[in-house]
């Protein structure tokens, strides 16, 4: 009977010691990855931490891959180089604003997610960025102005022949500046007296309207700012003709720019994510899509209401079950479950720290064979994602140690005191 007593015991002592491991592995994934995930905080501090906002225009619009893609993004005004135009965007959209919308749109989510939205909301507010685009371009455009070499225009005369010359030259100039082009460089006025340079844009202005191939609402700008670069053309100041004409003249393109890109957004000026995924994917619909994540954020959410308390009743519960099956054996009692819980903690403590070392390998490996596989990746792209995918992996398998220590150090005290009850039972009556 003792001997059948002593098999069942360690029988149900090995069942117990399964429960109490596969609990707290419950309780680590709960308490690791469901809070993090479900917590902003894990979310920004990892995006901020790597840099991200700055990296987005320091390193990947500056990718000589996604060269094309920037361009579009300023429409048809052309700047001299890459990182002139990723400069503007810079103006356009700080990191700060970028910063701000993405944070916005975590917050948005977990707060879906844990139940404080009923209904999840991802967008992003274009509006002020959009406002900011023709100022921005302006003062490209007033700064490239500004640094235009003057052409010497000979020796001044005042009849049709230079007439027929300076408006031949607006027309060339104002060609330039409706495509988006600033000209090389600019007549000089100042050699023409004052009187000759009145005479001149008379006649000139109107024949080079009548004359240039332009779009009407440039046209329609033009004959609208007229005394505006009639008196910059009347003072000699060539760059300020020119700096004028622009506004007219490059207002179309900014104009049509807006427009396009007005077209993927909602009323406010806001790009809905959501409905642009499922714009792009043809299998799945709009309400198909939030029907999938709420039934989610359900499932998701029930887990995390009984699954964190079920674990703890599996640990503690099979814990003080162990500790009754070997009753009246007070250090027995108190010997097995100590050493299941100081054996269960040593195996995630070992566990996490293996995962801690090998995990940022694993996901970079994986991040390096995405990108091979799938060509057109520029490697910008790829080296932001990577340096992200693994700091969330390494945040994600950072809470293994410290609740397997504790439960170690838990452990190994119950193993100590039941050596100490072993040794102390002759002296204390009653006790087994």
């Amino acid at each position: 009977m003792g001997c059948a007593s002593m098999i069942i015991r360690s029988v149900v002592s090995l069942v117990l010691g399964v429960v109490i491991f596969v609990g707290f592995l419950f309780w680590l994934l709960m308490n690791n990855f469901s809070d993090k995930l479900l917590s902003a905080d894990f979310y920004n501090d990892t995006i901020t931490g790597e840099d991200t906002y700055n990296r987005i225009y320091d390193e990947l619009l500056l990718d000589e891959e996604l060269k094309e893609t920037t361009e579009d993004l300023l429409g048809d005004i052309q700047v001299v180089s890459h990182e002139e135009i990723v400069g503007l965007l810079k103006e356009i959209v700080p990191p700060a604003y970028v910063q701000s919308q993405v944070e916005g749109s975590i917050q948005r989510t977990v707060s879906y997610f844990n139940d404080d939205l009923e209904t999840l909301e991802l967008y992003v507010e274009l509006g002020p960025p959009l406002d900011n685009i023709k100022p921005t371009l302006f003062r490209y455009l007033d700064g490239r102005i500004d640094g235009l070499a003057e052409e010497d225009p000979g020796i001044p005369e005042c009849n049709s022949r230079q007439v027929g010359q300076v408006s031949g030259r607006l027309e060339a100039i104002w060609s330039e500046l409706a495509g988006g082009v600033v000209p090389q460089s600019i007549p000089s006025l100042t050699a023409f007296p004052e009187l000759c340079r009145q005479l001149i844009f008379d006649s000139a202005f109107d024949k080079a309207i009548d004359n240039v191939a332009l779009d009407a609402r440039a046209k329609e700008g033009l004959w609208l700012n007229k005394n505006e670069i009639r008196s910059q053309f009347i003072q000699g100041n060539t760059r300020g003709v020119l700096k004028q004409a622009a506004r007219s003249l490059a207002v179309p393109l900014m104009d049509d720019a807006l427009e396009e890109i007005r077209k993927e957004l909602n009323e406010g000026d806001r790009l809905d994510l959501i409905h642009r995924i499922t714009a792009w994917n043809e299998d799945i619909t709009e309400a198909e899509l939030r029907s999938e994540i709420d039934d989610g954020r359900g499932w998701m959410n029930r887990g995390r209401k009984f699954g964190k308390p079920l674990a703890l009743v599996m640990v503690i519960g099979g814990s003080i079950l162990m500790g009754l099956v070997h009753f009246p054996s007070l250090a027995s009692g108190l010997g097995y479950p100590g050493a299941a819980l100081a054996s269960t903690g040593v195996f995630f403590f070992i566990t996490g720290k293996i995962l801690e070392s090998r995990v940022p390998d694993w996901l970079q490996a994986l991040v390096d064979q995405g990108a091979g596989e799938v060509s057109g990746i520029p490697p910008a792209v790829t080296g932001l994602g990577g340096d992200l995918l693994v700091s969330f992996g390494k945040q994600l398998t950072g809470g293994f140690t410290g609740p397997s220590l504790t439960l170690m150090i838990i452990g190994g005290l119950l193993v100590a005191g039941s050596f100490f009850v072993f040794r102390m039972k002759p002296f204390i009556p009653g006790v087994k």
